[in-house]
């Protein structure tokens, strides 16, 4: 079944695509992506093999060139990833979150404060490094946890990866997407915790009081098991010496990240430079030096560091990517898609009472359904262009729409179990356990704790966002 669907996807983009008025080149970009997309879908552990692939039909077609190849792999946003997956794999070696776990986690006594503990770290570590690295620790505690208590871990995995999601969306450094938005709409990390992180904490206490709601009778086993087992996990002597110089490395890799804006204009000042000319140099300089500092301490493991830490594969992959979407851009067809959500915006401005309106609300939504069946990279990176396409065709003040597609795609990954790279991750950590979270399981908790996340994100979006947005705000150019 798979096979067919391989093959019929594309043609029935491709159909689509031509029916709707696209022209050969386009329809071709198109459905070469509609095969990427569909192959990666349906064949996960192949991905990488079907973007090799994909990439390749576009140079042969003339649908992609070189130049263009490199202009549109965002080579920011994946320097700036290998920075910090170094960085955090640093201290993964020097065992610096097992060091933080262990410490918690020994005082803790109830059932009820651990499972609300976890939600919580899930989150603050998603936001402060990378839900993917979160997502890492935390089942890896779980898993420890579960086995110390002898209970189920699928409810707190699950619980932990809503919370994880939510958290990703809070800083710029906590998802991808956040990274894509932050480069792509020339956001600050100060920025994020002005239009982001109040409605990622304000989702995250409702996320928390729906799990602790759904799962009581759990929290009723957990808290009858600690009663007879305390939590202690034995860390050796040499990793809590080491320590200090790990919350160096941690703090100040967060600390400058935070204030790579002011840093920036400081350095602008410094060298002469007009204002804006190092916009976002600090947010991809940070993680490069301190990811330097870590290895020149592991010297002597440097290379293994770099070579297994780093997920190599998965950044590739996503180079790829943005160089398969960058050819909607190059053949036009990302304005053509952005006509048609603009005409389906219209429809929908009509009872909000502005085209620009519904046609927010319809990137909103597209992204929300792309990201709950794809990956929400694979969302972004497809409707990105789109957003320019719509700036440089309408004018319209886009502010709104890169946080409309920053909310939409992390809490919608809540959906399914492929919404989310933490996502497919965790699955695949506990499968290698035994354990085996279904879909039938999976949707009777995510259809009602993602809705709500979508829903209050929506209303943030539009009772907040869109009221207090920037009257002059003027994206980057994509060059």
């Amino acid at each position: 079944m798979k096979k067919f669907l391989i093959i019929l996807i594309p043609i029935f983009v491709s159909i689509l695509a031509a029916y709707g008025g696209f022209e050969g080149s386009q329809v071709a970009a198109v459905g070469i992506l509609a095969l990427f997309i569909s192959s990666t879908l349906l064949y996960w552990e192949f991905r990488f093999a079907f973007a090799l692939m994909g990439v390749s039909i576009l140079f042969t077609l003339g649908l992609l060139d070189a130049q263009n190849f490199i202009l549109f792999a965002q080579l920011d946003v994946i320097i700036f990833l290998v920075g910090m997956m170094a960085v955090i794999g640093v201290l993964e070696e020097r065992h610096f979150f097992d060091y933080i776990l262990d410490i918690i986690g020994q005082k803790i006594r109830s059932g009820f404060i651990l499972f609300v503990f976890i939600l919580l770290v899930s989150a603050v570590m998603a936001a402060l490094v990378d839900e993917v690295t979160s997502i890492i620790f935390i089942t890896l505690f779980i898993m420890n946890i579960s086995k110390a208590l002898h209970i189920d871990p699928i409810p707190l995995i699950l619980s932990s990866i809503f919370a994880t999601n939510v958290g990703s969306s809070a800083t710029v450094v906590g998802n991808p997407i956040g990274i894509i938005v932050a480069l792509r709409g020339g956001f600050t990390f100060g920025d994020f915790l002005v239009w982001s992180a109040p409605n990622a904490l304000i989702i995250l206490l409702v996320t928390v009081f729906l799990c602790v709601l759904l799962w009581k009778n759990y929290l009723k086993e957990m808290d009858q098991k600690l009663k007879f087992s305390p939590l202690k996990f034995d860390i050796p002597d040499k990793v809590k010496k080491m320590q200090f110089i790990n919350w160096v490395i941690f703090g100040g890799t967060i600390l400058m990240l935070i204030l790579h804006h002011p840093i920036e204009h400081l350095l602008e000042n410094l060298f002469s430079k007009e204002e804006g000319a190092m916009k976002n140099a600090m947010l991809i300089a940070t993680p490069l030096f301190w990811s330097s500092v870590g290895l020149l301490l592991e010297r002597k493991r440097a290379r293994e560091i770099m070579l297994h830490r780093v997920d190599w594969i998965t950044l590739i992959f996503f180079t790829l990517l943005f160089s398969a979407v960058g050819a909607l851009k190059y053949t036009g067809a990302g304005y053509k898609m952005g006509e048609y959500i603009i005409s389906f915006g219209s429809l929908i401005g009509k009872i909000l009472g502005s085209s620009e309106f519904g046609t927010l609300f319809s990137i909103f939504l597209f992204q929300g359904v792309l990201t709950a069946f794809l990956d929400n990279v694979l969302a972004i990176a497809v409707l990105i262009p789109v957003v320019f396409s719509i700036y440089e065709t309408h004018g319209w003040n886009i502010f709104s729409f890169f946080w409309a597609l920053l909310f939409s795609g992390t809490m919608a990954g809540n959906f399914t179990p492929i919404g989310s790279t933490a996502n497919i991750i965790a699955l695949g950590m506990i499968e290698k356990q035994g354990k085996k979270i279904t879909i039938g399981y999976w949707l009777r908790y995510s259809s009602v704790i993602a809705t709500v996340q979508v829903l209050i994100s929506l209303f943030w979006l539009f009772l907040f966002v869109v009221q207090k947005a920037p009257d002059f705000y003027v994206p980057p150019i994509i060059r």
